[in-house]
Formats: structure tokens, sequence, C-alpha cells
């Protein structure tokens, strides 16, 4: 009959993403492109469209990923789409006259940045599937082994079970491609720290997971009340709202979504006319 499985499990299980997929990877590859195509201006800055509508970015995805048809597409994403940007830390959603649309969080200017101390006990191999987003300026430290995930000015988005694995898999590569520029006793602290995070993940006590973040940005899904947040300074004064043209930013991201089967339409509708006598 199995293990039943309790409401906290089952929430983190529908939290849970799998970057090491590589399917899954290209997904969110993807998805980045599409937000930057159609919300920045090539450089990382928003050209002033902050929302997209989640269907028809859905189905572009679909059709552009090559996949046969939705069933297909939905299999990948072990879900609906809009179950996938449920998954990740830095996408919003919000509904508009019963429309829901996303938005990709973009970076703080360093002007709103916050420190910020994030600590999640892990007690369960339950735990480790929760979704741990790491801000390019973040690093992450597992106390318990002495044991720290240095910034590198990358985002990453993983399971904190893959965030490990990851960590493994580079300390090991490390370790046989430099075999004749380290020490012995170089090599052996090293592959005893491969070890200790290979036993961590059977969780065979409680460990740690603790994020220090200068830029605030770090993230959890779900983030509920087992992450304890610190914040190691005041918060910084409110940036300016923007309020002129806010109610129309929706509508503008469909448009831009939904350009290309417009003209489609308008170019099919035109050849159909009669030709004037």
């Amino acid at each position: 009959m199995g293990i039943p499985i309790s409401n906290g499990e089952a929430g983190l299980q529908s939290t849970k993403l799998d970057m090491s997929h590589q399917e899954v990877a290209r997904l969110v590859e993807h998805l980045h492109v599409l937000w930057e195509g159609y919300c920045t201006d090539g450089e990382g800055n928003s050209n002033g469209c902050e929302w997209l509508p989640v269907e028809q970015i859905g189905s572009m995805m679909c059709q552009e990923l090559g996949y046969e048809d939705e069933p297909e597409f939905e299999d990948a994403l072990k879900g609906s789409f809009s179950d996938f940007l449920d998954k990740l830390p830095y996408v919003v959603k919000q509904e508009k006259n019963g429309r829901p649309y996303f938005q990709i969080k973009s970076d703080l200017p360093r002007s709103q940045w916050r420190s910020t101390k994030m600590s999640l006990k892990i007690n369960s191999t339950a735990d480790l599937w929760r979704t741990c987003y790491k801000s390019p300026h973040a690093t992450v430290e597992i106390p318990e082994l002495e044991f720290e995930f240095s910034a590198d000015g990358k985002r990453h988005t993983d399971s904190i079970y893959n965030h490990i694995g990851s960590a493994v898999y580079n300390l090991g590569m490390y370790v046989q491609q430099a075999n004749s520029g380290l020490s012995d006793d170089h090599k052996d602290k090293i592959m005893d720290t491969v070890i200790a995070l290979n036993a961590f993940l059977d969780v065979p006590v409680p460990w740690t997971w603790v994020v220090h973040d200068p830029s605030g940005m770090s993230d959890f899904k779900p983030m509920d009340e087992h992450v304890e947040v610190e914040y190691l300074e005041p918060a910084p004064a409110a940036a300016e709202p923007a309020v002129a043209g806010e109610a129309a930013e929706p509508a503008v991201a469909e448009e831009a979504a939904a350009a290309e089967p417009a003209v489609a339409e308008e170019e099919q509708a035109q050849q159909q006319q009669p030709a004037a006598s």
C-alpha cells in the first residue's frame, strides 16, 4: 500500500524542479530567451513590458522547441506550463481580467539590495527537493561540514539535492583533471569533502542549508515557515512606483506574444478577398 505522504512532503513534491535533467534545463533557458526578447532591450534592461501571457508563451515554447503537441510538451514539464512557472522562485504570476500573466523578476539595482541570511534545517530527504534560487551574489554554507558554495556571478535554480550533486560532480572532476598539480594531501581533503557531501544526501542527521545574500534576491520555493529569514540591514528606501501605463502592460505584452499569428491571419484574409472587377 505504500507510505502515506504528509501534506508537507506533498507540497515539496509539487514544487520539485530537476535542473539536472537536460530537457528541463532547455525549457528554462528558452523561457529566459523569450522573456529577454519581449521584455528587455537586449542588454538586460527593461523595455517597459513587464508581463507576458501564460497561455501564449506556453504555446510558443511548445512550437519553437519542436514538441509534437501539448500533451508531449506537458509530459516534459511534468504538468501544465502554468504549474511549471510556479516551480521557479524568480517567477511571479498574476491574473488580470480572468487571464494569467507572468514576469521574471529582474536583478535589483544595488541601491535596493538588502543583505539577507536564510536558513533551512534539513530533517529528511524530502527537504532536499525544496527548490533554492541562488542569486549571482549569494554564497551557500553547510556549517556542519564547514563547506561553502561561492558566489560565481550566475543564477542557479535547482533542488537542494541537485545543488549538492553538482558540487560533488565538479569537485570530483577537479581532482581528476588537476591530478598532477595537486598534492596527495590536497586530493585526500577534497575527496573527503565529496564523501561527506554524498553522505549528507541521505540525511543521517539533521543539517543546515544557509544562504548568505548581500542583494537579498535569493529565494526558496516553497518559501514557508521552515525557512528562517534574517535581515542583516534595514530595508532600503522604496523605489518610485511606475504608475503611468501600469494597467496597460499586460495588454502590450499580449499583443507582442500574439503578433505573428495576427499577421498571418490578416495576410490569409487578404488572399481570400475577390479581385476588384
